[in-house]
């Protein structure tokens, strides 16, 4: 049975129903439609994620972004170490969750797993260590410096999405 047909009998129902579409008493066609429309939808292999990448390593090249880190001293090392710190505590409790309780404990609840406050202070370190990384930064390219953190970031991020699960 095609998805179409599916999703107009669900939305039939629900007009039928007024607390909505009755998702406990699908049929097995019903079921293998879905479950073909989530496995199509499924890969994020696609032209935003490959362009983002293409992107970020073009950004990396182009400013000369390691050698600029290293060895220009117009950047403020002192701050880019605290905001690399900071962003590196925030990819460790990201591993932790992701990689150590998913797919070593197998445990898909992270707040039974972990303390209420984890998430929201690694989003605080994140955003604190990117600003810190701006102000580091922005006196070799100005305005420039947000365009190009952002792309390199993107770029990273589009590439752990590829990553298999």
């Amino acid at each position: 049975m095609a998805p179409d047909d599916v999703r107009q009998r669900l939305i039939n129902r629900e007009s039928e129903e007024c607390d909505g579409p009755d998702i406990n008493n699908l049929t097995d066609d019903d079921r293998a439609a879905i479950d073909s429309v989530i496995a199509r939808n499924k890969s994020t292999f696609n032209v935003s994620t490959v362009g983002w990448m293409i992107a970020g390593i073009m950004v990396f090249n182009y400013t000369d972004f390691a050698n600029v880190l290293v060895n220009d001293g117009r950047v403020n090392s002192f701050l880019l170490k605290i905001g690399g710190t900071l962003i590196s505590l925030n990819l460790l409790v990201g591993v932790y969750l992701v990689v150590y309780l998913s797919y070593i404990r197998n445990k898909r609840d992270w707040t039974a797993h972990t303390h209420p406050a984890l998430i929201p202070v690694a989003t605080l370190f994140a955003c604190i260590g990117l600003v810190l990384c701006t102000v580091a930064l922005w006196p070799v390219w100005g305005f420039l410096t947000l365009p190009i953190l952002f792309t390199l970031f993107m770029g990273l991020v589009m590439l752990a999405t590829l990553m298999p699960v």
